[in-house]
């Protein structure tokens, strides 16, 4: 993105996003409004998360923003420029089910090891029952992703590709319930 607080080459990130020059203009516009230092911290994330999804107030969203928030920070670096923020919030807003997939895959599989394993899912979907006050939340995760391997692990090896979760996606309503996190 160039130096700290810099403004980025919007003409080039437009050629990577869906959005438009003038519309990348006024999301940093905003961005730089919002966060002065020109990146996110994880608290800051955490913050905004639980603001802008109005999460429970007896839920704790702290521990599902730390996997959202290894989504937008690309370069592991800890914190999230303005070309990290608007490249996830592209695939978010304008991403096809393709691509949503793709960034719902990767935000469950932890570790990156370009698989899903039944206690990654369990990991992420406690998560984000605990944020939304669920009972049990590791419980409910559990059962949860014991149902998605006994249905959409193809090849019977307790990973999950890629290619299986994309597959069984639409079909399956225990991926279903996990990509909601209901």
């Amino acid at each position: 993105m160039g130096g700290k607080g810099s403004k980025p080459d919007f003409k080039e990130l437009s050629k990577g996003t869906k959005f438009t020059t003038k519309e990348l203009e006024q999301w940093f516009k905003k961005f730089k409004a919002d966060f002065p230092e020109g990146k996110i911290t994880k608290p800051q994330f955490v913050k905004l998360y639980q603001k802008m999804f109005e999460t429970d107030s007896d839920g704790d969203a702290t521990e599902f923003c730390g996997h959202v928030f290894r989504q937008y920070d690309k370069d592991n670096n800890g914190v999230i420029d303005f070309r990290e923020f608007v490249t996830t919030l592209n695939v978010a807003s304008n991403g096809t089910a393709q691509e949503k997939l793709h960034w719902s895959f990767q935000l469950y599989d932890v570790d990156g090891s370009g698989s899903l394993s039944e206690a990654e899912i369990v990991q992420v979907l406690s998560s984000i029952y605990k944020s939304r006050s669920v009972p049990d939340p590791k419980a409910k995760a559990t059962e949860v992703a014991k149902e998605i391997f006994s249905k959409a692990d193809d090849s019977k090896d307790n990973k999950l590709s890629e290619a299986e979760f994309v597959r069984h996606a639409a079909n399956c309503p225990a991926i279903g319930e996990m990509l909601q996190g209901h």
